[in-house]
Protein backbone atom coordinates (compact mmCIF):
# COMPACT_ATOMS: atom_id res chain seq x y z
CA UNK A 1 0.00 0.00 0.00
CA UNK A 2 1.78 3.13 -1.12
CA UNK A 3 1.22 6.32 1.47
CA UNK A 4 -1.48 8.13 -0.20
CA UNK A 5 -3.50 5.03 -0.05
CA UNK A 6 -2.91 4.05 3.41
CA UNK A 7 -3.46 7.90 4.46
CA UNK A 8 -6.83 7.96 2.20
CA UNK A 9 -7.90 4.26 4.27
CA UNK A 10 -6.90 6.39 7.75
CA UNK A 11 -8.83 9.08 7.23
CA UNK A 12 -11.69 6.79 5.44
CA UNK A 13 -11.82 4.66 9.21
CA UNK A 14 -11.60 8.41 11.11
CA UNK A 15 -14.55 9.29 9.43
CA UNK A 16 -16.35 5.68 9.79
CA UNK A 17 -16.48 6.31 13.37
CA UNK A 18 -18.05 9.74 13.15
CA UNK A 19 -20.48 8.95 10.80
CA UNK A 20 -23.70 9.09 12.76
CA UNK A 21 -25.05 12.56 13.97
CA UNK A 22 -21.84 14.34 11.86
CA UNK A 23 -24.11 16.45 10.18
CA UNK A 24 -26.12 17.72 13.32
CA UNK A 25 -22.54 18.30 15.00
CA UNK A 26 -21.73 20.21 12.27
CA UNK A 27 -24.31 22.08 10.90
CA UNK A 28 -26.36 23.94 13.14
CA UNK A 29 -29.30 25.86 11.51
CA UNK A 30 -27.17 29.14 10.36
CA UNK A 31 -24.31 26.84 8.25
CA UNK A 32 -27.00 25.39 6.48
CA UNK A 33 -28.31 28.94 5.74
CA UNK A 34 -24.74 29.32 4.41
CA UNK A 35 -24.94 26.14 2.22
CA UNK A 36 -28.33 27.08 0.85
CA UNK A 37 -26.86 30.23 -0.49
CA UNK A 38 -23.96 28.67 -1.52
CA UNK A 39 -26.08 25.56 -4.20
CA UNK A 40 -28.65 28.50 -4.73
CA UNK A 41 -25.28 30.74 -6.36
CA UNK A 42 -24.48 27.59 -8.34
CA UNK A 43 -25.71 27.47 -12.25
CA UNK A 44 -27.68 24.56 -11.66
CA UNK A 45 -30.13 24.74 -14.55
CA UNK A 46 -28.49 22.86 -17.00
CA UNK A 47 -26.57 20.11 -15.15
CA UNK A 48 -28.41 17.02 -16.15
CA UNK A 49 -26.24 15.06 -13.73
CA UNK A 50 -24.53 16.11 -10.92
CA UNK A 51 -21.64 14.21 -9.10
CA UNK A 52 -21.13 15.47 -4.95
CA UNK A 53 -17.60 14.15 -4.00
CA UNK A 54 -16.69 13.75 -0.58
CA UNK A 55 -20.59 13.76 0.41
CA UNK A 56 -20.66 12.45 3.78
CA UNK A 57 -24.42 12.21 5.10
CA UNK A 58 -25.88 13.75 1.93
CA UNK A 59 -25.67 17.61 3.30
CA UNK A 60 -26.19 18.99 0.06
CA UNK A 61 -28.41 16.94 -1.00
CA UNK A 62 -31.71 18.76 -0.15
CA UNK A 63 -30.18 22.22 -1.65
CA UNK A 64 -29.47 20.30 -4.56
CA UNK A 65 -32.95 18.64 -5.27
CA UNK A 66 -34.30 22.43 -3.98
CA UNK A 67 -32.26 24.39 -7.20
CA UNK A 68 -31.97 22.32 -9.48
CA UNK A 69 -33.81 20.85 -12.22
CA UNK A 70 -36.91 18.23 -11.68
CA UNK A 71 -35.23 15.85 -13.66
CA UNK A 72 -31.43 16.09 -12.98
CA UNK A 73 -30.20 12.64 -11.77
CA UNK A 74 -27.44 13.40 -8.38
CA UNK A 75 -24.54 10.74 -7.75
CA UNK A 76 -22.84 11.05 -4.52
CA UNK A 77 -19.29 9.62 -3.76
CA UNK A 78 -17.67 9.02 -0.57
CA UNK A 79 -14.97 6.90 0.81
CA UNK A 80 -17.06 5.73 3.80
CA UNK A 81 -19.45 2.91 4.02
CA UNK A 82 -20.91 4.12 7.22
CA UNK A 83 -21.53 7.92 5.62
CA UNK A 84 -23.32 6.67 2.26
CA UNK A 85 -25.20 4.40 4.20
CA UNK A 86 -26.59 7.37 6.36
CA UNK A 87 -26.90 9.52 2.86
CA UNK A 88 -28.19 6.04 1.18
CA UNK A 89 -31.32 6.05 4.29
CA UNK A 90 -32.20 9.76 3.82
CA UNK A 91 -31.88 10.35 0.23
CA UNK A 92 -32.59 7.04 -1.76
CA UNK A 93 -33.01 8.65 -4.86
CA UNK A 94 -29.41 9.74 -4.81
CA UNK A 95 -27.40 6.51 -6.40
CA UNK A 96 -23.90 6.28 -4.02
CA UNK A 97 -20.28 5.10 -4.83
CA UNK A 98 -17.99 4.24 -2.43
CA UNK A 99 -14.75 5.37 -3.84
CA UNK A 100 -11.43 7.59 -3.65
CA UNK A 101 -11.82 10.72 -5.24
CA UNK A 102 -8.78 10.10 -6.84
CA UNK A 103 -10.68 6.77 -8.69
CA UNK A 104 -13.94 7.82 -9.35
CA UNK A 105 -15.87 4.67 -11.05
CA UNK A 106 -17.92 6.38 -13.67
CA UNK A 107 -17.81 6.58 -17.27
CA UNK A 108 -15.51 9.19 -19.32
CA UNK A 109 -17.49 12.27 -20.16
CA UNK A 110 -20.83 11.24 -17.60
CA UNK A 111 -21.46 14.13 -15.49
CA UNK A 112 -22.31 18.10 -15.92
CA UNK A 113 -21.02 19.00 -12.75
CA UNK A 114 -19.02 18.04 -10.19
CA UNK A 115 -19.48 19.84 -6.18
CA UNK A 116 -16.38 18.68 -3.65
CA UNK A 117 -18.03 20.72 -0.71
CA UNK A 118 -16.00 20.54 2.81
CA UNK A 119 -14.03 18.07 2.07
CA UNK A 120 -11.06 18.27 -0.74
CA UNK A 121 -8.53 19.11 2.35
CA UNK A 122 -8.89 15.17 2.85
CA UNK A 123 -7.96 13.68 -0.19
CA UNK A 124 -4.82 12.57 -0.60
CA UNK A 125 -3.49 13.23 -4.37
CA UNK A 126 -5.02 16.21 -4.87
CA UNK A 127 -3.97 16.38 -8.33
CA UNK A 128 -5.19 12.97 -9.29
CA UNK A 129 -8.48 13.85 -8.04
CA UNK A 130 -8.78 16.64 -10.57
CA UNK A 131 -7.70 14.90 -13.24
CA UNK A 132 -10.59 12.46 -12.36
CA UNK A 133 -12.73 15.35 -12.31
CA UNK A 134 -11.70 15.99 -15.47
CA UNK A 135 -12.14 13.03 -17.04
CA UNK A 136 -15.80 12.13 -15.83
CA UNK A 137 -17.02 16.24 -16.56
CA UNK A 138 -19.17 16.67 -19.88
CA UNK A 139 -17.21 19.13 -22.13
CA UNK A 140 -18.08 22.66 -20.51
CA UNK A 141 -18.78 20.53 -17.30
CA UNK A 142 -17.53 22.39 -14.06
CA UNK A 143 -15.98 21.64 -11.01
CA UNK A 144 -16.04 23.46 -7.72
CA UNK A 145 -14.59 23.03 -4.34
CA UNK A 146 -16.40 24.84 -1.99
CA UNK A 147 -15.87 25.61 1.61
CA UNK A 148 -18.60 27.58 4.14
CA UNK A 149 -15.50 28.40 6.16
CA UNK A 150 -11.97 30.30 5.86
CA UNK A 151 -8.96 28.43 4.53
CA UNK A 152 -6.67 29.25 7.86
CA UNK A 153 -9.54 28.37 10.01
CA UNK A 154 -10.05 25.08 8.40
CA UNK A 155 -6.41 23.96 8.03
CA UNK A 156 -5.64 24.96 11.78
CA UNK A 157 -8.60 23.32 12.82
CA UNK A 158 -7.36 20.07 11.17
CA UNK A 159 -4.06 20.24 12.02
CA UNK A 160 -5.55 19.97 15.75
CA UNK A 161 -6.49 16.59 15.68
CA UNK A 162 -4.28 13.40 14.42
CA UNK A 163 -6.61 11.66 12.39
CA UNK A 164 -6.71 14.67 9.49
CA UNK A 165 -3.08 16.72 10.32
CA UNK A 166 -1.85 18.04 7.71
CA UNK A 167 -4.92 17.83 5.81
CA UNK A 168 -4.98 21.78 4.16
CA UNK A 169 -6.78 23.06 1.52
CA UNK A 170 -4.24 24.79 -0.68
CA UNK A 171 -4.88 28.39 -1.51
CA UNK A 172 -6.45 29.41 -4.72
CA UNK A 173 -3.19 30.05 -6.57
CA UNK A 174 -2.41 26.45 -5.63
CA UNK A 175 -5.61 25.46 -6.63
CA UNK A 176 -5.16 27.00 -10.21
CA UNK A 177 -2.01 25.24 -10.91
CA UNK A 178 -3.54 21.85 -10.04
CA UNK A 179 -6.90 21.85 -12.04
CA UNK A 180 -4.93 24.09 -15.17
CA UNK A 181 -2.35 20.61 -14.97
CA UNK A 182 -5.50 18.50 -15.15
CA UNK A 183 -6.55 20.17 -18.26
CA UNK A 184 -9.20 22.76 -16.74
CA UNK A 185 -9.50 26.32 -17.29
CA UNK A 186 -9.80 28.34 -13.65
CA UNK A 187 -12.67 30.52 -14.44
CA UNK A 188 -13.34 31.62 -10.25
CA UNK A 189 -11.09 31.31 -7.20
CA UNK A 190 -11.88 33.90 -4.09
CA UNK A 191 -11.46 33.41 -0.71
CA UNK A 192 -12.29 34.92 2.82
CA UNK A 193 -12.48 34.48 6.31
CA UNK A 194 -16.11 32.71 5.80
CA UNK A 195 -15.72 30.97 2.40
CA UNK A 196 -13.78 29.32 -0.05
CA UNK A 197 -15.22 29.20 -3.49
CA UNK A 198 -13.18 27.92 -6.56
CA UNK A 199 -14.52 26.70 -10.00
CA UNK A 200 -12.85 25.31 -13.29
CA UNK A 201 -14.29 24.54 -16.28
CA UNK A 202 -13.29 21.92 -18.91
CA UNK A 203 -13.30 23.74 -22.38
Amino acid sequence: MNNNAARNTSVNDFFDTLADGWEARNYPPEKLEQVDELIKSLPLAKAADILDVGCGEGVLQPFLRKYAPADTKFMALDPSSAMLQNLSSRFPHVHTLQACAEAIPLPDASVDMVICFSAFPHIADKSLAAKEFFRVLRPQGRAYVLHIDGREKLNLLHDSHHAVKGDHLPCPKGMGIIFSAAGFTPVEAHEGPDHYHFCAVKN
